[in-house]
């Protein structure tokens, strides 16, 4: 058993030398070498997530200023509380950064992913005396779904 112990330390200490050989790269060897042309981030499967505003308000802070009928001078606000499905936004396929040159000009180009804005969004609409909607009454809901937005291009980044 000891021997079989001295033989695997030996050859553990034999071995270690030559994982550890390095060479030198010459100059021409480098010039050689070039790098990959472009990176490409893919963003498919890629869900921004529900959005939720929890108060969104307009209002009038100072009143009508006896300038209303009916004796409505308090302050008034109206808004919405508003929720977005989980698929609101998406974003997909592929964004490239390569860099090019125009004979002119050398740029940074980078190609936009697919941009989708295609589910809904419920708003309840509030009247109340208050920024925050609190202690007001539910005017209605709103309701809008089958918004297609699908921005792309090519954003170019340049020196001036």
């Amino acid at each position: 058993m000891k021997k079989v112990l001295l033989f695997v330390v030996l050859a553990m200490f034999l071995m270690v030398p030559m994982s550890f050989a390095k060479t030198a790269i010459t100059e021409s060897d480098l010039a050689a070498v070039t790098a990959q042309e472009g990176v490409t981030i893919n963003f498919d499967c890629f869900t921004v997530g529900a959005i939720t505003i929890n108060v969104q308000s307009w209002g009038d802070s100072d009143g009508c200023q006896g300038t209303c009928n009916g004796g409505y001078t308090g302050t008034g606000w109206v808004g919405a509380e508003i929720n977005m499905s989980s698929d609101f936004v998406t974003i997909s396929g592929d964004m490239t950064i390569d860099v090019g040159t125009s004979g002119t000009q050398t740029a940074l180009a980078i190609g936009l992913p697919t941009l989708n804005l295609v589910g809904s969004v419920t708003q309840v609409v509030k009247l109340a005396n208050n920024p925050q909607l609190t202690g007001g009454g539910v005017l209605g809901t709103a309701f809008m779904s089958g918004l297609n937005v699908s921005p792309s291009g090519v954003l170019i980044i340049h020196a001036h």
